[in-house]
């Protein structure tokens, strides 16, 4: 099952822990990730680099490599140790504007820790965490989504009121009445505009609607360079030579992404 498609199926289900455990069990298949952004690179002007959250870059070298093969139980850390890539990555595909990276990779652990508690059976675990890590990751975008508009109607409605409702001063009763034919025209125009704007909030906060931060491009370029499929961290050169980007653009596509996982809607074109 792709991820877009999961995402889609729980805007229309509103489903508990036990049918949701139902659902993985009958799609019994990997959760197959896709890059759906389109790829607009920000300029040297636009990336304000002294605005990088380190913090972010040192959590994502920090992440454990390869999981050990030696026998020994234990000796690499628990499940969700092992695992913290994976959440890492997914949230790379799930990021949308508005929301913080390390947020929403806090959810997707969330996520992680239900699958560990619930799927004794290691390869129960292998096959149905990453629905888990999406699906916490889900819920905190929609409920981002259906704050954001809420709030947006509410000011809507909170503006057109005040426009409805303005008493005419005694200062008013002196001016001309070509005047006063113009600020109700202003008036009237405000109120259709934010009457407008209320009924584009219906669909501009959906959850489909969000615009996605990091591209296709970006993405492969991060999962390589901080090792988030599994593998071992790739060097600029071998990044170079799986997606055929000449070192000067890696670099530039590198920090770009880096950038967007650092800052939510104000620093971000929307």
């Amino acid at each position: 099952m792709k991820l877009l498609s999961l995402e889609k199926y729980l805007l229309k289900n509103s489903l508990d822990d036990e049918e949701f455990q139902k659902l993985v069990f009958e799609i019994s298949e990997k959760l197959e990730l896709e890059a759906l952004s389109e790829d607009r690179k920000l300029t040297d002007e636009e990336i304000d680099y002294e605005y990088i959250d380190f913090l972010i870059a040192e959590t994502l070298e920090s992440l454990k490599d390869d999981v050990c093969t030696c026998g020994v139980e234990d000796c690499c850390g628990t499940r969700v140790e092992k695992n913290l890539k994976k959440v890492y990555e997914i949230a790379l595909y799930m990021l949308r504007d508005g929301i913080s990276y390390e947020d929403l990779t806090q959810e997707g652990i969330i996520g992680l820790i239900k699958a560990h508690e619930l799927f004794e059976d290691d390869k129960d675990f292998k096959l149905y965490k990453d629905y888990y890590i999406a699906k916490e990751m889900f819920n905190y975008i929609n409920n981002y989504a259906n704050y954001r508009k809420s709030a947006f109607k509410d000011y809507a409605e909170h503006e057109i009121h005040k426009d409805s409702h303005l008493k005419v001063s005694l200062k008013d009763r002196d001016k001309s009445e070509e005047l006063k034919k113009l600020e109700k025209e202003n008036k009237e125009k405000h109120i259709e505009e934010m009457k407008h704007l209320e009924k584009r909030a219906e669909t501009l906060f959906d959850y489909l609607n969000l615009k996605y931060r990091l591209s296709e491009r970006e993405i492969a370029v991060l999962v390589l360079y901080y090792g988030l499929d599994g593998h071992k961290k790739k060097t600029f050169s071998q990044i170079s030579e799986i997606t055929k980007i000449d070192d000067d653009n890696l670099d530039k596509i590198l920090k770009g992404a880096m950038f967007k996982l650092s800052n939510v809607d104000e620093k971000v074109e929307l």
